[in-house]
């Protein structure tokens, strides 16, 4: 989803795991704030098109829930996170967090069957192995000339980048910018299986080589590091 704050014509488009959900309770409860769209949109199959969640600027505007006057007049903001580090939670958000939803026919994760099958496959392998099958996947897209980022479709278009690592201080120079009052962002939907913070213990050296050639682009873009 997106979240939109008429009042400030403020619009706040929401990466996976940077914090995005506690900045949309934020938005919702203190700013006016509005989901968009306001549920999954789903295709003829019943499988989700585009999500409530982390709907990206090109498909709002490509599905005209939100108009290309109104995006003009718009503070747009995304944020990013270092790319080892996301990959992680991302991880640990498969493996553990969300393997009861498998067994929900309604939930989110069985109308999105890639997500589902990654889950699967997250269920199954080690973090070293996992990590390895989608960095492979990432170089293949780019060996066909399909390059993708991990934050590109979210950061395209927007006038403010924010960094999940400096997450608090960023979004209250975004909010000054939209002439918002400062909020302190809640402690919520935090992957609480994850025990160790810190990214670089899951990593073998391979894997993280790997890592920083499929996802060279981000890393070179926000300046991050192993």
């Amino acid at each position: 989803m997106a979240i939109i704050c008429r009042k400030y014509n403020f619009l706040f488009i929401m990466t996976p795991r940077t914090a995005c959900t506690a900045i949309g309770e934020l938005l919702c409860e203190s700013y006016g704030g509005e989901f968009l769209p306001a549920d999954d949109i789903l295709d003829s199959r019943g499988r989700i098109a585009i999500q409530k969640k982390h709907s990206t600027l090109r498909e709002l505007l490509e599905k005209k829930i939100l108009s290309p006057e109104e995006s003009k007049s718009l503070l747009k903001v995304a944020s990013v996170r270092n790319p080892f580090d996301t990959l992680v939670s991302l991880y640990v958000k498969q493996r553990y967090k969300y393997q009861p939803l498998l067994s929900d026919p309604t939930s989110w994760v069985n109308r999105s069957p890639a997500y589902a099958r990654n889950m699967r496959y997250a269920q199954t392998h080690s973090f070293d192995r996992w990590v390895q099958k989608k960095c492979a996947k990432q170089l293949l897209k780019l060996a066909l000339g399909c390059p993708r980022s991990m934050y590109s479709e979210y950061t395209h278009g927007v006038d403010v980048v924010l960094r999940y690592e400096s997450i608090a201080s960023d979004l209250s120079k975004a909010f000054a910018k939209a002439g918002m009052a400062n909020g302190a962002i809640p402690l919520i939907n935090r992957t609480e299986e994850r025990i160790d913070r810190d990214y670089r213990s899951s990593y073998s050296r391979w894997a993280a080589l790997m890592v920083s050639v499929a996802f060279a682009d981000d890393l070179k873009k926000y300046q991050y590091t192993f």
